[in-house]
């Protein structure tokens, strides 16, 4: 069993709506350490992963080492609820056909119970990725926001070519063409490689997709190598870490 306070009920649904929603199903595991959601995409070309620590939590029990694969829908049902007046209370006893999604109006004590079904197969976590990316960005999201929306006049995928300590971004369609140069504060914030030439394309629909699963703070890191998948993630103050993983097209 265990149960899991979280204070701003508003930051707990923005860190988790946007990474559940292109899942079909959601799998949890839940240690003294936190709580922890890693699952691909039904057509594997994309991961999506979520660490809080358990110092993130205003109150952490946990009986024992617990995963769940719980549904997608009656999770995003209840967690949509959510606001900044409510702290989330999710429960769970050994056994038991669903999770309990708890929200409690902090001012008035007011509760809103959300019963999560619980899937009869129980899976474990997919493995992380353990891959090494050469080239390291950081970028505001709404630059981020900008630039996807600017590619997408023009096709639906994206190249990111990295040399001489800059990033071009284009892309290429019938008749239609697309092109910008990233450089250290036009606009990065960061830009570091450890090859002087890396090249790769990624689909922008997933893109977009990742754009709102990290859309929870200012400014994303952005990691990507030659025909290796492209990396976006993002560290709150709270330790709580959002990670996108996406395949390259090839």
């Amino acid at each position: 069993m265990f149960k899991l306070v979280y204070g701003d009920g508003g930051k707990f649904k923005r860190i988790l709506s946007g990474v559940v929603k292109p899942l079909d199903a959601v799998p949890i595991k839940v240690t003294p350490e936190g709580l922890e959601l890693r699952a691909l995409t039904p057509d594997k070309n994309m991961m999506l992963e979520v660490v809080i620590p358990s110092t993130a939590f205003e109150s952490i029990e946990v009986e024992s080492d617990t995963t769940l694969t719980l549904s997608r829908d009656h999770f995003l049902r209840g967690i949509r609820r959510a606001s900044k007046r409510d702290s989330v209370t999710l429960s769970y006893e050994r056994a038991s056909r669903y999770l309990r999604l708890l929200l409690t109006n902090i001012k008035t004590g007011v509760e809103r119970e959300f019963s999560v079904e619980v899937s009869e197969v129980a899976t474990e976590l997919v493995e992380p990725i353990q891959i090494e990316l050469p080239v390291r960005f950081q970028i505001s999201i709404d630059d981020l926001r900008g630039l996807i929306r600017d590619v997408k006049i023009v096709g639906d995928e994206l190249e990111l070519v990295f040399r001489e300590s800059s990033i071009e971004v284009s892309s290429i369609s019938e008749g239609r063409s697309y092109r910008t140069t990233l450089t250290l504060d036009k606009p990065l914030y960061k830009l570091e490689s450890k090859e002087a030439m890396v090249s790769s394309k990624y689909d922008l629909d997933y893109l977009k997709t990742v754009l709102t699963a990290v859309s929870v703070t200012d400014l994303v890191n952005v990691e990507f190598g030659s025909t290796l998948p492209l990396k976006i993630y993002t560290r709150l103050e709270d330790g709580t870490s959002i990670s996108a993983w996406i395949a390259p097209r090839v």
